[in-house]
């Protein structure tokens, strides 16, 4: 697929533009370089790729001109010829106003003029978007990428001022892995469905270790499994359920009292004076670190430390190498460090010791109604405190029912953790069997890419380059590219602003020599690809896109600034597609006033 031509239904506002099938240029000349209120870098030249990603079906963005500026731009409608892989052509109709509506139209002829073609005379007219998209693709037929469509590859193919930051990541591509890299795993010529399947795997099991943590804290089992600890209890409930409803039903309660005895006399009586020998030494323990606090306070007597000092200078001369000021520095350190490491304890006890006595006031409620029932000869009052027990009871029985239920989910949850691990670990290798293969394999895409990178830095820069792939400890494919130095190893030079941006063009111009033969996108656009070179590697940068794009049968777009050329060099007309300029409205690509 190639771009054949571009216009809208107001000629005079948006001059028509009509692509060569080789090399071609938008250039911006500075025809008032004194005149300080406009700027040659303002013309259009991006706004140009733009308009073109809007006529491939781009959706729609509120940062986008044509709606940023909507009330200017809602009367437009704009109209994008290609060329298909056939030999066929493929008209594109699409409104600013209604953006989501789209027509198509098939022909034979190029540089067709179909503004006032009737409804009735596209093949699809006014079609959803969406499903534009999928008439558009099967049109464009990219069958190499599959099962990726057009609108992948079409964003490598128009790269704007932001995307040469990084050679393989665009700016569109700021979210996650998973939108971009394996996509360009298979457009290198990996196996793309297992690095697909090893992102979403990790997704999974990111969320589902969140979910097992979330059900863990929902019971307060932060460690291992509590069914045998849960069962125990569930059981040892039961039947004191059971031995409860019995006594109810009899009205006996002779051995209720008796469990109730028993229950003051080796567990109440028996925790609270643990606690109260707990409650002693947390108390005695604050009264100590008090009294080490204000005992830590007391001034540091200076006459006597200095009178120490000159004894001891006395008696081991320079052997004392501490001055009385760095000691007392060093005190007054020791003395905060001190102070707030107490403060601390103080605080860790103050806490226990509230938690301490809560415990005992409950145990101590506990212990009189326990005795409150023991004493009271009422048969009524004995029959409510054995019900509230059962009810208590009944209660613990269906919370720890609740806490096995979720124990159950927990191990059904910890399973699936445990098989999506071993799905990965799976994955993750038939991701290191493809790699090496590929990595290996002399006749491939990716080597052939590699040889055209290669190629490229060489003839461009004079230089050695490099593209590289290897697999993180995560299992996912990592690129590289750059410039060797004669040491073998990447320099600096590849993370340079102006070579980063020439070898992010020498990549996009590698994979299309190696796409050349195969059903894949045949043109690139490269915004602003001159700036910052060296004036000799601009006309060697030229030349190598002239003839590659000759050889290899593939369109190219070039945007620059007429001072960006060297000096004395130019284009010939052929080749200039579309001259902007910074001499008032006419020279910008749209023909009217600055928005």
């Amino acid at each position: 697929m190639k771009l054949s031509r571009i216009y809208c239904n107001f000629e005079s506002d948006f001059h028509t533009i009509d692509f060569n099938s080789g090399f071609n240029v938008v250039i911006g000349e500075i025809l008032n370089p004194d005149a300080k209120n406009t700027d040659a870098h303002n013309l259009g030249k991006s706004k140009l790729s733009e308009l073109i990603d809007f006529c491939l079906l781009k959706g729609r963005s509120k940062t986008f001109f044509l709606f940023q500026f909507y009330q200017i731009f809602e009367k437009y409608v704009f109209f994008l010829e290609l060329k298909l892989n056939d030999g066929s052509y493929l008209t594109v109709r699409r409104s600013v106003e209604k953006n989501t509506k789209i027509a198509l139209k098939k022909h034979f002829e190029s540089k067709c003029d179909l503004r006032g073609f009737e409804d009735s005379n596209w093949d699809y007219c006014n079609i959803p978007i969406d499903r534009a998209k999928l008439i558009l693709d099967s049109y464009i037929g990219l069958f190499s990428i599959a099962p990726w469509t057009y609108r992948d590859a079409v964003a490598y193919c128009l790269r704007s001022q932001d995307d040469y930051t990084d050679i393989f990541q665009l700016d569109k591509f700021r979210g996650t892995h998973l939108s971009w890299k394996p996509y360009l795993g298979r457009l290198l010529g990996f196996e793309a469905s297992n690095l697909t399947k090893n992102y979403l795997l990790r997704n999974q099991l990111d969320k589902l270790s969140e979910n097992i943590a979330a059900v863990r804290a929902s019971i307060g089992a932060l460690q291992s499994d509590q069914e045998e600890i849960l069962t125990a209890l569930l059981d040892s409930n039961k039947s004191q359920a059971r031995f409860l409803d019995e006594q109810l039903s009899s009205l006996n309660f002779d051995k209720v009292e008796q469990i109730s005895l028993n229950n003051v006399a080796d567990n109440i009586d028996s925790e609270l004076d643990e606690l109260t020998k707990v409650r002693y030494y947390l108390v005695s323990k604050v009264r100590k670190l008090e009294k080490a606090r204000v005992i830590g306070q007391a001034k540091f007597n200076i006459e006597d430390v200095s009178r120490l000092f000159e004894e001891a200078g006395i008696l081991f001369g320079d052997q004392v190498v501490k001055s009385y000021g760095q000691l007392s520095d060093f005190n007054e350190k020791i003395s905060i460090e001190r102070d707030q490491l107490i403060a601390q304890q103080l605080n860790d006890l103050a806490f226990e010791l509230e938690g301490v006595s809560e415990r005992i006031s409950e145990l101590n409620e506990e212990r009189s109604r326990a005795l409150a029932y023991l004493r009271t000869s009422d048969v009524f009052l004995k029959y409510k405190g054995a019900a509230d027990r059962l009810a208590q009871i009944n209660a613990s029985i269906a919370e720890i029912q609740r806490k096995l239920d979720v124990n159950d989910q927990i191990r059904n949850l910890e399973q699936e953790e445990r098989d999506l691990l071993r799905e990965k670990r799976s994955v993750v290798d038939a991701i290191r069997q493809n790699r090496d293969e590929v990595v290996r394999s002399k006749g491939g895409i990716y080597q052939r890419i590699k040889d055209s990178f290669v190629s490229y830095v060489s003839d461009v820069l004079g230089l050695t380059g490099i593209l590289r792939t290897e697999q993180n400890s995560e299992g996912n494919l990592e690129y590289y590219a750059g410039i060797l130095g004669a040491d073998g190893c990447v320099t600096g030079q590849s993370e340079g602003h102006s070579y980063k941006k020439i070898l992010c063009i020498g990549f996009d111009l590698a994979v299309m020599e190696a796409y050349s033969s195969k059903d894949f996108v045949r043109f690139l656009y490269h915004d602003g690809g001159l700036e910052t070179l060296d004036d000799r590697k601009k006309i060697e940068f030229i030349e190598y896109v002239r003839t590659a794009s000759n050889i290899f049968d593939f369109q190219y777009i070039l945007t620059l600034i007429d001072s960006d050329l060297p000096k004395g060099f130019n284009f010939s007309s052929q080749e200039v597609v579309r001259k902007l300029s910074d001499n008032g409205p006419e020279g910008r690509l749209f023909n009217i006033p600055a928005w």
